[in-house]
């Protein structure tokens, strides 16, 4: 089993000193102990999670203190951009990576923020897809046709040309069955989470997927997926998992437009507006003891250590560890080590 780091929904409130420090720390670390990924989302105009609004940025920095740890996007919302701009930004970083960055798109879901491109809203899985194949012909350094600004069309190329060819490509999935299938008939690795589904009906749906590789002419063996787990690793579980109680329990609450827009997504329109503060916090704290202990790597290394398994068994090929939900910077990098000592003492059980 890989093991990943990433972040996604830091509040300036909870890091101290520079606020991206804590990435670069993790990520040194990471590079250091044979972690495989660093992977950075693009959200927009939220407090809790807006620090990352361009991945692309945050890899060109974090390439320079890194060497072999992989640079991946988690995701970019092809939506809000210009495909044009997406593959020139990357193939920048890769460039500064050596050949180290890993793409993950996304149709988005939040209306607001497709402040940048509202006419895209209704129509954001197709203009993902056709930006996603514009992606892949300008990275392998073809050419296409645009309208310039003197009405005429030119013929348009990416500089500086990327170090990998092809570009690992990932499709960012929540529970829809149809996302697997399409990711496998592109023949894209996938990035997921158990926000909205179980642990076995992902399995099913990584089932759908190697099937529709197998079908498209892709080896089904060399997908990869990629699994979003919250991840709060310590010495003791009981107190490891009430410290991390309240920043989980705030992370649902900050971010339950979320599970509203994975509704709305579904053709259901759920809300949690009308229920009252009391409520809504005996809620979200029912929900954390159910998922700290089937969505998530949350106590000792002998109590997650079967998650890992289990999520090995469901084909699960990397966990992306979800560090940065609410605990304080400081105790994410001391809590490292024993992440660290989780993934080593993980893939030495699964060696047999």
């Amino acid at each position: 089993m890989e093991f990943g780091l990433m972040f996604f929904a830091s509040s300036q409130d909870s890091l101290s000193g520079n606020i991206y420090d804590l990435v670069k720390q993790c990520a040194i670390y990471g590079d250091e102990n044979d972690f495989t990924s660093i992977w950075i989302p693009e959200r927009h105009f939220t407090e809790f999670g807006g620090v990352y609004n361009n991945p692309a940025v945050l890899h060109a920095a974090i390439s320079s203190v890194t060497k072999r740890i992989r640079l991946n996007s988690g995701s970019v919302v092809m939506a809000l951009h210009d495909p044009i701009r997406v593959a020139e930004e990357w193939a920048m970083v890769d460039n500064l990576s050596n050949g180290r960055i890993g793409l993950s798109f996304a149709s988005g879901w939040n209306p607001d923020d497709f402040a940048f491109f509202p006419e895209n809203y209704a129509k954001k899985h197709q203009v993902m897809y056709e930006g996603i194949a514009t992606v892949k012909k300008l990275w392998a350094g073809e050419s296409i046709e645009r309208l310039s600004g003197n009405g005429k069309m030119t013929s348009i190329k990416i500089f500086p040309s990327p170090v990998q060819k092809p570009i690992p490509l990932y499709s960012t999935i929540s529970g829809n069955p149809e996302g697997y299938k399409n990711a496998g008939k592109l023949g894209t690795n996938i990035l997921t989470s158990l926000l909205d589904q179980t642990l076995e009906e992902l399995a099913e749906k990584i089932k759908i997927y190697r099937q529709a590789r197998s079908d498209n002419g892709f080896d089904p063996a060399t997908g990869k997926v990629s699994l979003m787990l919250h991840t709060f690793v310590g010495e003791d579980d009981h107190a490891i998992k009430e410290e991390a109680r309240a920043p989980y329990c705030n992370f649902l609450k900050q971010n339950k437009k979320i599970f509203e827009g994975l509704s709305h997504n579904r053709g259901r329109s759920n809300t949690l507006d009308n229920l009252p503060e009391d409520e809504l916090d005996d809620f979200f704290s029912f929900l954390y003891d159910r998922f700290a202990t089937t969505k998530g790597l949350i106590g000792t290394k002998e109590t997650c250590i079967q998650m890992v398994r289990d999520t090995e068994a469901a084909g699960v090929n990397e966990i992306a560890c979800l560090l940065d939900f609410g605990p304080r910077s400081e105790r994410v990098l001391e809590n490292l080590q024993h992440l660290n000592a989780l993934k080593e003492a993980a893939n030495q059980v699964l060696a047999y």
